[in-house]
């Protein structure tokens, strides 16, 4: 008899669960996004680089400029630093990266130095999740990158892992335009 309330209980969570799931994408449908539109200016900040230093991202006009949220433990973050590397040399003066780095300031400059990140990096607080909300990272989830253009408006955006094809083609639109 025990084992037929726990087979309730356990029905019950999964019910339960099924229709969280379901009223949470009915609500995303419904809820107005509060995420910065394509082509509108973005949001500038100014955050401590990995010396303390304070980098604003004003600094950056006139070039395309890629931001990219990300943490040292995050593995698909980690995956996409070669082909930043790349691109920031293969179009040296005309894109620019930013990492912003929501981890702890120590681990990010030692991951930093072993791994040669020749980028910019800043360091965000716990708080600046509401940045990336305002950039359209509903969920704040890394990595989240970011494409603005060189008078500062929001060209494109991804959630996830980022790939080359992807990340070229959001370049070549940013450059053009």
């Amino acid at each position: 008899m025990k084992w037929l309330a726990n087979l309730g209980i356990v029905v019950f969570a999964i019910a339960a669960g099924i229709g969280g799931l379901y009223a949470g994408r009915l609500w995303s449908q419904w809820a107005p996004s509060t995420a910065l539109q394509i082509g509108a200016p973005i949001i500038d900040f100014a955050m401590p680089d990995v010396q303390g230093e304070l980098l604003d991202t004003r600094h950056f006009r006139g070039r395309v400029l890629v931001i990219n949220f990300w943490a040292p433990w995050c593995e698909p973050c980690t995956r996409e630093i070669p082909m930043f590397k790349r691109l920031r040399e293969e179009f040296a003066g005309r894109v620019e990266f930013l990492g912003v780095s929501l981890d702890d300031p120590v681990a990010v400059r030692e991951f930093a130095q072993t791994h040669d990140l020749d980028y910019p990096l800043v360091m965000a607080a716990m708080g600046d999740f509401a940045l990336m909300r305002a950039y359209g990272n509903e969920r704040d989830a890394l990595p989240f990158t970011i494409i603005v253009d060189s008078a500062g408006r929001l060209v494109g955006r991804r959630l996830g892992e980022i790939h080359e094809t992807e990340l070229r083609s959001m370049l070549g639109a940013a450059l053009a335009g």
